[in-house]
């Protein structure tokens, strides 16, 4: 009844001959909530991917994470074969009956959709479905709608995107997405006319991912504002005043505090001042506790294939085929349709594209640990910026005289307030402990490194 562990690496080659095993048995073609060939390509596309990056990175870490049996490690000699499956069970997938979503000639709205949508949408996959008519339904718009337009008297805003992932995000023209709040000599704020000017000619995907300050949601702009910044002709200097009420107005009749925020203390608020998109339900009476919402989950769709792909053939030195694959990806982001060429494809920017396509679609965290680079990204140094949450608060010049100035607005960067600790991911991280419990049941279980 003791049956000593598997070796890692005979997981992933277990996982990759059941699903070879039954893909073309398995029926349900066209299906979305039960798996097919397509889906098992999909899996395994995903797991093999997976099995490559821990063959090749885990033997680069030091020191690395295995154990003398291979419980834990594969053999880096095994990268290519895992990446050359994982690249045909891609194609596959790129083959049959999908194609990414391209309905909506607004790119941003188009993005959103290609998740949310459930009519006759050929990017996705498979899913885990819900329906409001037949109560199978979620809490997930309730608990993360943005604070000023929610249809219930609880709840929002639980999950608020850092300012390290909106920049993440690069402009049109292919520039860093990093945003503009002060001048280049750093003297003075960088003043715009509208809060959504500073996101102007960014990558549609950020605003099919995040609600950002001024964007619109269920056709309604979304106002945030942390406070005004009053000038003081005294002290030749900008004096903030913010508040504790939201919808509160300043002296001057005009906001002071935005109904959404974002705000240092108060709860169900952003706090970083961004609100979630992807996944929100824009259906009136989504974000209450008594109608709830049934936007699916999303487990395969064919954005995450593309990049899967374009992984594969470049870790393979297969540029060109890398190339085509990122591109698609791009092209329907508002990127020009040869934005990357074989000269300028990194693996850091094939990287990159899958931390913006693929948010809050539950990879990044698993992509960290499986490049083995989730230790130094999230290394718990505060000097960090990858390991440090960051905020943008969003204010508006009192300034009267100044007609460059005044009803303006400024931007400040600031660590996230209730997220000051850094994020620290330890070596020890990269797999769970096993009671000792388990260990005393069976003796065969070997414990995982650093546990």
């Amino acid at each position: 009844m003791k049956t000593a562990r598997a070796k890692e690496a005979e997981v992933y080659d277990f996982i990759a001959s059941e699903l070879d095993a039954i893909k073309n048995d398995i029926g349900n073609n066209g299906s979305k909530t039960r798996a097919n060939k397509y889906t098992c390509m999909a899996l395994k596309s995903r797991a093999m991917l997976y099995a490559a990056t821990i063959a090749k990175y885990n033997a680069l870490l030091t020191p690395s994470v295995a154990t003398p049996g291979g419980e834990v490690g594969i053999p880096a000699s095994r990268a290519n074969e895992y990446f050359q499956k994982s690249l045909d069970a891609s194609k596959e997938v790129l083959a049959g009956p999908y194609d990414l979503y391209r309905k909506n000639s607004d790119l941003g709205e188009n993005f959103y959709e290609a998740i949310v949508s459930k009519s006759a949408n050929t990017e996705v996959l498979f899913v885990r479905d819900f329906s409001v008519s037949e109560s199978k339904k979620h809490l997930f718009t309730y608990e993360n709608i943005v604070r000023g337009i929610r249809e219930d008297n609880l709840s929002s805003s639980s999950i608020s995107p850092t300012l390290n992932l909106v920049e993440s995000y690069d402009n049109l023209d292919g520039t860093p997405g990093t945003l503009k709040t002060r001048t280049a000599d750093g003297s003075d704020f960088v003043y715009y006319d509208k809060t959504t000017d500073i996101f102007a000619n960014k990558d549609a995907r950020l605003y099919g991912t995040v609600i950002y300050p001024g964007a619109s949601f269920k056709g309604l702009p979304i106002e945030m504002q942390a406070g005004v910044m009053e000038w003081n002709a005294a002290t030749q200097s900008y004096q903030t005043v913010e508040g504790d009420v939201l919808g509160k107005l300043y002296t001057d009749g005009k906001t002071q505090v935005a109904p959404s925020g974002p705000h240092n203390s108060i709860q169900e608020v952003s706090n970083t001042g961004f609100y979630m998109r992807k996944y929100i339900d824009k259906n009136s009476g989504a974000s209450t506790r008594g109608i709830q919402s049934d936007v699916w989950w999303v487990w395969f769709r064919l954005g995450e294939i593309y990049l899967n792909a374009a992984e594969a053939a470049f870790e393979l030195n297969k540029p060109a085929e890398a190339v085509s694959y990122v591109n698609a990806i791009r092209e329907r982001a508002g990127f020009g349709a040869n934005s990357f060429t074989t000269a300028t494809l990194t693996l850091d920017k094939i990287r990159k594209e899958r931390r913006t396509e693929l948010a809050f679609e539950d990879h990044r965290v698993w992509d960290l640990k499986r490049w083995r680079i989730a230790d130094k990204v999230w290394n718990g140094n505060s000097n960090n910026p990858d390991a440090v949450a960051y905020a943008l608060y969003p204010y508006r010049i009192v300034k009267p005289g100044d007609p460059t100035r005044n009803g303006k607005f400024v931007f400040v960067k600031k660590v996230a307030p209730r997220f000051k600790s850094p994020r620290f991911f330890q070596i020890f991280n990269y797999y769970s402990s096993f009671d000792q419990d388990v260990i005393n049941r069976n003796p065969k279980i070997v414990q995982n490194p650093f546990n």
